[in-house]
């Protein structure tokens, strides 16, 4: 017996959910990773370090999840479909 499987969005299904998980991702990790990277202090690398290490994570996830998006959303023949699904240059 299986059990029920967990799935963020079903493909070709046009849901945007990953969409917004993706945008909260980004929108958390994004503005603290750059104020690490560019206003941290001198005494604090091994911090320093470790925080960028997470909160660039969060932006390749949050990356990830609005492709993924994206992919979904996308109707066949678009350019947008072209470039998620890997067919850029078939017709």
């Amino acid at each position: 017996m299986r059990g029920p499987r967990w799935s963020i969005a079903k493909p070709a299904s046009g849901d945007f959910l990953p969409i917004i998980i993706g945008g909260i991702f980004l929108l958390l990790s994004l503005p603290g990773f750059f104020m690490v990277l560019l206003y941290s202090d001198q005494g604090s690398e091994g911090l320093r370090g470790a925080l960028l290490i997470i909160l660039g994570g969060g932006m390749m996830i949050g990356t990830l999840f609005v492709l993924l998006g994206l992919r979904i959303c996308s109707f066949p023949g678009s350019w947008l479909y072209r470039i998620t699904h890997g067919r850029i240059f078939s017709r």
